[in-house]
């Protein structure tokens, strides 16, 4: 099958390639983000900027979950829930990024110019 192949067609072959990599990256990744928006019992609890280095408290239904933002990304680096999903889940820092802490109905999500392409918001 190669063997039919011409220079013409390697070349379209390879500018496909290109194509389909610059559009992946371009489509499927988000902008850095620029605010946390912090929510407890499905409520909003704070909206804050990621420029300031800092860690919040938020109450929840099990206790208090420590948010810690710095370097503009956040993370959950402390939750009372059994599982620590979300501790683990490690920093966000592209919009659109979420970390969720079920049990103690705390979250944390990312938000910018641009949202991160996800299967959801298709």
């Amino acid at each position: 099958m190669l063997q039919y192949l011409k220079p013409g067609d390697w070349l379209l072959l390879l500018l496909g390639g290109i194509a389909v990599g610059l559009l992946t990256l371009k489509l499927w990744s988000g902008d850095l983000a620029e605010l946390a928006v912090i929510r407890s019992g499905g409520k909003i609890f704070r909206v804050v900027p990621l420029s300031t280095d800092q860690q919040i408290a938020v109450p929840g239904h099990l206790g208090t979950s420590i948010i810690t933002i710095e370097k503009h990304r956040a993370r959950i680096s402390s939750d009372p829930g059994p599982r620590q999903y979300c501790v683990r889940q490690g920093w966000l820092q592209q919009a659109g990024e979420i970390a969720l802490c079920l049990p103690n109905q705390v979250s944390v999500e990312l938000t910018g110019k641009r949202k991160k392409y996800d299967s959801l918001n298709y």
